[in-house]
């Protein structure tokens, strides 16, 4: 998953936020660097990786971009599933998709100094180009691709966006097939977390 999704599930723990948030940021030898509730999203974060990747749907949605995208029809997957969660946040998540980004940045905001140098450049962008409201339009993703594509070196991610409108209404149905479950497996993770 993209960080939208990380970041809707964790809420609105602040530990798990935290950890979801760098969790692609942090190597394993680096992950005594931080409290334990950090670490718990960290995990959680990795946890969401592996059920995304194991789901039925994102394997199939993977299979129907791989002769266009190739190994990349995985990061695309991922960013599509965060358009649909933004454009329908709300459906999901008991507030709107503004209203969650106004109160999740602060928290990230705040625990700025404990951040890996790359996720404080990613935060930085983050809020200053207020990427996760641009995740609710097709135009924002294709922006949001170029971004990567360039950032990355993967230039091919930049026609990810002409691969969401083609295969718009199959992807939109996955995203409403996996994203509940997806929801489920996370309440697991934070019940066991409160237990």
């Amino acid at each position: 998953m993209n960080y939208l999704s990380h970041l809707a599930l964790a809420y609105p723990n602040t530990g798990l936020v935290v950890g979801n948030f760098i969790g692609d940021h942090v190597r394993n030898k680096d992950l005594p660097t931080f409290s334990s509730a950090i670490q718990a999203g960290i995990a959680m974060h990795r946890s969401i990786d592996i059920f995304t990747d194991k789901h039925d749907v994102t394997i199939a949605l993977r299979r129907l971009l791989f002769a266009t995208h190739r190994h990349l029809a995985r990061v695309l997957v991922d960013v599509y599933y965060d358009h649909f969660l933004a454009k329908h946040f709300d459906v999901y998540h008991d507030m709107p998709l503004s209203e969650f980004i106004a109160k999740m940045q602060p928290i990230l905001q705040k625990y700025e100094s404990v951040l890996p140098h790359t996720a404080q450049r990613y935060l930085a962008g983050m809020v200053s180009q207020d990427w996760l409201a641009k995740y609710q339009t097709q135009e924002g993703i294709a922006y949001i691709l170029q971004k990567m594509a360039r950032r990355s070196g993967l230039t091919e991610l930049a026609d990810g966006a002409k691969s969401l409108a083609i295969h718009y209404d199959t992807l939109h149905n996955g995203f409403a097939r996996f994203y509940p479950d997806l929801q489920l497996h996370c309440l697991h993770i934070k019940k066991r977390k409160s237990s």
